[in-house]
Order: C-alpha cells, then structure tokens, then sequence
C-alpha cells in the first residue's frame, strides 16, 4: 500500500479541446475475450487469515453475497525454508481462495531494485515462485473442476518510492515482462492466468508519470491500481470516492480503454474519528465503480495494519457493505470463464449512448486535439456519431474552429502564439492550410465566431494580460496581416479563460469568461464593455469550458471537459445545478479550450 500524500459541429462553432495524451484506441483481434463492465461491478476483499476459505464462506454468510476476487500478498522467496517438501505456501494462499469460491488476484514482489531484477539477477526466485504457482493450478483436488486461474499482478505500486523497485520505470517494464515470459515458457495460456499492470494511483514526485511504466499491450491483460481513502488517522483529510478514484481510472483509460481495470487495493478507514463514515464511503465506492463502463471489479483491503480498514471483522460486517453487496449492480461469479477464455482480454462494447441533439434539428459537436497534432472530431455528442481523425498543426499549437468559407461545416483552425500566425484548413482532412495570415501579439489566445451575423466565422483575439478582446470581421490571406482591430473593449480579470458562444439565440457571437480558480462562468449578450449579463457557476476548478447549441435550439450553451474523468458534462440552460448530460471522450493530462 502506498504512503499518504497530502491533501455546431455542422453549425458554426464547435468546441476544440487541446491535450497532451491522446485516447486511442488500439486495434484488437477478431477474437478475444470480454468482460461485462458498464452497469455492475465485481467486489473482491483481501482476508486477513492465510486459510482464508472459511473466512470468504463467513463473510459471505454474514454479507448476503460472495465475493469475486479475494486478493494475496507473495514474495518470490515466500516458499524457502519451508520444512516440509509437500508444502507450498504460495500454493496454499491460492488454492484457499478457489476453495472459498473466489478468483486470486496475486500481488508479487522481489525485494530488490528494478535494475537488479531486470539484469536477471533473480530470474531463478521468479522461476521458482511460478513453479508454485504451476502447483496450484495442477492440484488434484480441482481435477474434477472447475479448473482454478489466477490474476497475477508483478510488482505493485512500482511508480511509488517506497517500494524496492519503484522509480525506475525502464528496468520496471523488462522485470514485469520476466514473469509473464516465465508462465509462457512453461506453456500456461491466458486460459489459467491473466496479468494485471497494478502502479499506484499517484506516483512520487520525481519518479515520472503512471504512462511511463506501462510494460505494453503483449503482456498487460488488465489494468489496475490501489487508490486508498487515508482519512485523518492516515492523512490529512477524508477523501471522497471520486476524489481517490476518477484521476487513475483516466490515467488507464488513457493508455488502453478496452481493458478492464481493477481497484487492485481500496480501503477506508473503519471508525468515524478518522473523519468519516466508512460505511457511506462503501456504498459509494461500489455505486461509482459500478457507473463506469470499463472499471470491472475492486478488492478491498480488510487488514487492521496503519489503521483499522476492516469491514469484516470475522463477526460482524458493515451495513455499507452488507447494503451495496446486495443491490443489483454488483455481480458475483464463479469461475470467470469470460476472464479466460482465448485471446486478449477486453472490455464488452458499451451499449451505444444516445445523443443530445432532437431529429431534424442541427446541433454541435467537440473537437479534441493532442500534442501531436491529431484532431478528433466528433460530429454530435452521442457515443455512436461519426468521428473524423486528420493531424494538422504542430505541437503547442493553439486549435480552434471554425466556418471560414461560409459553408455551415466547421473546420480546423490554428493559432502560433510564438509569432501570432493563423492556420486555417476548410475541410475536415489532413493538409496544409488552406488560408494563413497574423493577427495580434506573441501569447494571445483567439477567439473563433461570427461576431457579425453574416455566417461566417473569423478570428478575434484575446489578450490574457489586459483582460481585452480585439475584434476584427474579416479573414486575412497570403501570410499578411489584418492590421488593426475593428474595435476592441475589456472584460473580464488577467488570467480568465475566454470562449465563445451565441448566447442570446440572436445571431451573433459574444464573448464569456471562465474563472477556472472558481469555476465560475461569466458572459455578455454584447461585445462592449460592462459587467456580465449572466453569472453562474458550473463545474469544478480545473475544468475546461466549451460552448455549443448541444440540443439545436438556437442559442449555445456550456459545457466542461473534466480532465480528471475524461468526460464532457453538458448543461441546456446556462445555469447552476448538475449537467443535464454526460459523454465520456477520453482521458487528457491538459486540455485548453479557445
């Protein structure tokens, strides 16, 4: 476990997003194997007894429900000395669960650094413990099945310093790989044991990102992480569900969102003077991992070790427990045959989610971008719209979209703040621009809309510094300059965010601000100077704010890109409260909005 740490589209304007991570997703087999993850979650719990099968039918007894998954703790080196030549220990970890009708999810260290362990300096401790792995899933006793399996997890939390081998994100990914090449060496399929990469949420200052460790999709099965709540007994502060959980699910998602990913290790605090109600903080849990559509299962950690994070005592269990154990959403199987069937392990497609925009109408889309200049372009908000993918720009370009031609489609734009140079493209495919020109100052940040009414956008300019739009009606051509500003006026604080939008359904775009410290929203039907027409607040700090007629009504509304979910939460009215709609686009570490 780690340490604590301290606390229109077709119309005229569509919403560009900007990000250093690109959500790709990989190509898979014809055949493979899935896992039903949206809508239901599998729980798991490590007991605290090595003979742990009469602790799973107790806990099952007292809770109303199995568990999936019981998780253990091994070391390469768990098995010498042993006195008796019969006896294995990891064997016996194992086998205990698969008589408690549970699925292993082993854990497995070699205490020593990673350079070490990918010089192959312990390549015999590896072998040797796969050996005993081997002996379990040949017992006798399972013979007459159903045969066992396991979900072998190398290394955890190797993005973290306190572990022997962390920090070293090269030598990590060669010492993972020896023990999946060691299962294969001795001809065990994915039909028997699946490989989960498991890091920390987080990972220590200095010691890279959680990306950087990933061994690769040839020998990664499933995704994983431990995401604890430290409450104050532990660390500063009782941590909600959300808070613990969205930032490492988008950090996996981002690598592979076809694999299923497991809470390899959760946990809260049992008593309330560590800041809060274990029991709620366990049906959230189970609620917001049933919620999302590639998180599969959690295994909880019931050990009493830096505090006491039991929810099952050998006697008594927790009603949160005991409450989310039994509602529909969570699912319990045993063996999972869909988890080892043949092939590579994947997610089931989720089913296709509807869009925001009524039949016959004419609505938004969003554009997302990464570093690398590959656009995604995404024609509606439903998960099923068509999407466009094109690279145009380099990186630390600023996008933008727009109707340059006057045709109804937006297309890309790109803004150079290095030298104030324009780069607009009038169809929605890999080129060069089709128009180019400089407008403005090094660092300003533009502003795409049709500030007219005429149909057709052009590029304004923001400059951060004053608080001060400069408007100009015109497209530029030929790599020359517009000049000045047909007029220009403020609004708005240093350092807000600007975008753009139809607010008032009349035709022509204004201009509003986002305080991303606040997460409040500020606009004016106008394009003068004065306070806000409208001011409410949406979203969260950090969020990034877009702007479209989502639902085709004629008037655009907010919505916020979250980088730390990887969703687009969509609100019709401009108003306070919850988003009226939601659509999960993928996981960003940095996202600017124009």
């Amino acid at each position: 476990m780690a340490p604590t740490r301290t606390s229109s589209f077709a119309a005229r304007l569509v919403a560009a997003l900007v990000a250093v991570a690109v959500w790709a997703v990989p190509t898979l087999p014809a055949t493979a194997a899935e896992v039903a993850a949206e809508g239901t979650v599998e729980s798991g719990i490590y007991s605290e007894d090595f003979f742990a099968a009469a602790d799973l039918d107790a806990l099952a007894s007292a809770a109303g429900g199995r568990v999936t998954f019981a998780g253990t703790f091994h070391d390469v080196t768990e098995n010498q000395g042993v006195q008796t030549r019969t006896w294995s220990n990891t064997r016996e970890l194992l086998a205990e669960v698969w008589r408690g009708k549970a699925t292993p999810f082993a854990n497995v260290v070699v205490k020593a650094s990673a350079a070490s362990i990918a010089s192959g300096a312990h390549d015999a401790e590896i072998a040797e413990w796969v050996s005993h792995v081997q002996q379990y899933l040949d017992l006798p006793e399972f013979a007459d099945g159903p045969a066992p399996n396991v979900i072998v997890a190398p290394l955890q939390e190797a993005n973290g310093s306190w572990t022997a081998y962390g920090c070293d994100p090269g030598n990590f990914k060669v010492a993972f790989r020896k023990f999946v090449d060691e299962f294969r060496r001795r001809g065990i399929d994915e039909t028997q044991v699946r490989f989960a990469f498991a890091p920390n949420g987080w990972t220590s200052p200095g010691c890279g990102k959680l990306a950087d460790y990933y061994p690769g999709d040839a020998y990664v099965d499933v995704l994983a992480f431990s995401g604890y709540n430290f409450g104050t007994c532990v660390g500063n502060a009782w941590d909600p569900v959300s808070w613990v959980m969205s930032g490492p699910i988008a950090e996996l998602r981002a690598i592979d969102p076809t694999k299923p990913i497991i809470v390899a290790q959760t946990a809260a605090p049992r008593w309330a003077s560590c800041g809060g109600d274990q029991a709620q903080w366990v049906r959230d849990l189970f609620a917001f991992l049933a919620a999302d559509r590639q998180v599969a299962a959690f295994v909880w950690c019931n050990h009493d070790k830096e505090t006491d994070w039991r929810v099952w005592d050998g006697q008594t269990v927790s009603p949160g427990w005991k409450d989310a154990t039994t509602q529909a959403t969570t699912t319990y199987r045993w063996p999972l045959t869909d988890w080892f069937g043949s092939g590579p392990l994947r997610v089931a497609p989720a089913a296709p989610i509807p869009g925001t925009c009524p039949d016959g109408r004419t609505c938004d889309g969003i554009g997302l971008v990464d570093a690398g200049g590959r656009w995604t372009v995404r024609s509606g908000l439903g998960s099923a719209d068509p999407v466009a993918s094109f690279y145009f720009g380099d990186p630390g370009d600023v996008p933008m979209m727009g109707d340059w031609d006057c045709d109804g489609v937006a297309t890309p734009g790109l803004y150079r703040q290095s030298d104030g140079y324009v780069y607009l493209r009038n169809s929605n495919t890999q080129g060069v621009a089709d128009v180019k020109f400089f407008f403005g100052d090094p660092g300003d940040v533009p502003l795409a809309g049709d500030f007219d009414g005429d149909g057709c956008d052009t590029v304004s300019i923001f400059r951060p510094s004053e608080g001060r739009v400069f408007v100009i009606n015109e497209l530029g051509a030929n790599d020359g300059g517009l000049g000045a500003a047909e007029f220009d006026f403020f609004f708005g604080n240093p350092g807000d965010v600007p975008f753009v939008g139809d607010f008032d359904g009349d035709g022509v775009d204004s201009v509003g601000l986002y305080r991303r410290s606040t997460g409040f929203v500020y606009f004016r039907d106008a394009l003068s100077s004065g306070v806000a027409d409208r001011e409410f607040f949406y979203g969260d700090p950090g969020d990034v704010i877009v702007a479209g007629d989502w639902d085709g009504d004629g008037d655009d509304t907010v919505a916020v890109y979250r980088p730390s979910t990887g969703s687009v939460y969509v609100n019709f009215d401009n108003a306070p409260g919850i988003a009226d709609y939601t659509l999960y686009v993928g996981g960003y570490a940095t996202v600017l909005a124009p």
